[in-house]
């Protein structure tokens, strides 16, 4: 880094200040600090991975194809999560379709399942939850859900569904959730960790977990930061 003050290229360094070198130039004395490491990617190149990841590529495709170590990749991808809000959703929605997927987590032993809900008016996501495809999972995202004002729920006839839904809004037909049917499969296409053959595979629950709402805000256009 040249001086900031007379642009010359000679230094040498001079302590460390806030955690970070200063230096002082050789030519007019000036001490100054470098505000961000040489090596250290720009915003840009983060925005980059994680549209690039976004559109099905794992990390180490992304770190080859930026030039980076997938472990930035990675560490960049799970910071974006971190700092996600709620999906957005209305308060009174019509109808509602409801459908389970699963993946697994470290190997095939370890089976973690999702519910995904969707507005059928509008097509969009609106929440999910995270466990076992049972009862219990499926309670976790109703309780999200069950204060607002909704017309109906389409799923389809996973017995658990029966269990948390009310009788008077909850309708069983595969007829009725193809849309989001539709929609898993571009969870399943966007996100290679999803692919049921594929040599990603997600390692906690933790990223599985901001993957999938990555995903889901990008595809609900609510993330400005690679739009």
């Amino acid at each position: 880094m040249n001086c900031p003050r007379c642009n010359s290229s000679t230094h040498k360094k001079n302590g460390i200040v806030c955690g970070r070198q200063r230096y002082k130039c050789h030519d007019c004395g000036y001490n100054y600090t470098v505000e961000l490491k040489s090596t250290a990617s720009s915003l840009s190149v983060k925005r980059q991975a994680l549209q690039l990841y976004l559109e099905g590529l794992g990390f180490r495709s992304i770190g080859r194809f930026l030039g980076v170590s997938h472990v930035s990749v990675q560490k960049w991808i799970k910071k974006f999560g971190q700092e996600l809000e709620d999906l957005k959703s209305e308060n009174e929605i019509s109808i509602i379709e409801m459908d389970e997927m699963h993946t697994y987590i470290g190997n095939k032993k370890n089976i973690a399942g999702s519910g995904l809900l969707l507005i059928e008016l509008g097509k969009k996501f609106i929440n999910c939850s995270f466990g076992s495809r049972g009862t219990e999972t499926g309670q976790l995202i109703w309780e999200k859900l069950k204060q607002k004002e909704i017309g109906g729920v389409m799923t389809d006839h996973w017995r658990a569904y029966a269990e948390f839904l009310p009788e008077n809004i909850h309708t069983q037909s595969k007829a009725e959730t193809y849309t989001v049917e539709g929609y898993n499969s571009i969870l399943r296409h966007f996100l290679a960790r999803l692919r049921r053959k594929t040599k990603c595979y997600t390692k906690s629950l933790e990223m599985l977990k901001y993957s999938v709402l990555l995903l889901m805000k990008h595809r609900n256009k609510e993330i400005t930061i690679i739009s």
